[in-house]
């Protein structure tokens, strides 16, 4: 019994630590957090694209016409779907809507420990008992230290009220990206749990 409980719970504790390193336990949009202006937003507004004033990030990566089209459909297909309702000029909506986008090199180190040999554990139906009883500092162990290069990508989207030019809603999305974040699926997602607190149009009764 108390062996089948140890196997369990090493099962258990081996699945949380594979979801916590791996990207794909984690949500779409990867750390999300939103900021909302005093004045709410009314659903079903009308919104239309900013004005591209500013050049861009200089990013290859992002930075170019391929990425910019997939994150505008992205957040007309996600606005759409809570009623929003675009217009073509700034100047006849409730919304003027803009994303900003960025990534970053970054660099994370894992320490794997690994006992000294002979000096494991056994179990049996009595309970455990340990190697070579080593006191209460435990067991020698060598760590091994490695490096993981990553690039972290960032999106933020903006909900400016057009009357009185100031910002009423700010989504911003950070995790970890590779290549494969790129393609309009992958987008949609990340746009999807970024917006999901937008206030939403209420479907008619019946």
């Amino acid at each position: 019994m108390l062996q089948s409980i140890l196997i369990k719970s090493l099962v258990a504790a081996t699945a949380i630590a594979a979801c916590l390193s791996m990207t794909g336990c984690e949500s779409p949009g990867g750390k999300v957090s939103v900021l909302q202006g005093s004045a709410p937003i009314a659903p079903g507004s009308t919104y239309a694209w900013a004005p591209v004033k500013n050049p861009g990030s200089g990013d290859p990566r992002v930075d170019n016409d391929i990425v910019r089209e997939r994150i505008r459909i992205a957040v007309d297909t996600n606005l759409a779907a809570k009623g929003y309702r675009q217009v073509s000029d700034p100047r006849q909506a409730q919304l003027v809507v803009a994303y900003h986008i960025g990534l970053q090199n970054r660099t994370d180190y894992s320490a794997t420990s690994m006992g000294a040999p002979g000096g494991g554990v056994a179990c049996g139906p009595r309970g455990c008992i340990g190697g070579y009883g080593w006191g209460m500092y435990g067991a020698p162990m060598d760590v091994d230290v490695r490096s993981i290069n990553y690039t972290e990508g960032a999106l933020m989207l903006d909900l400016v009220d057009a009357a009185s030019g100031k910002l009423a809603w700010r989504a911003t999305s950070q995790k970890r990206v590779d290549a494969k974040d790129t393609a309009q699926d992958a987008i949609n997602a990340v746009v999807a749990d970024m917006t999901k607190t937008l206030p939403v149009v209420a479907s008619p009764a019946g």
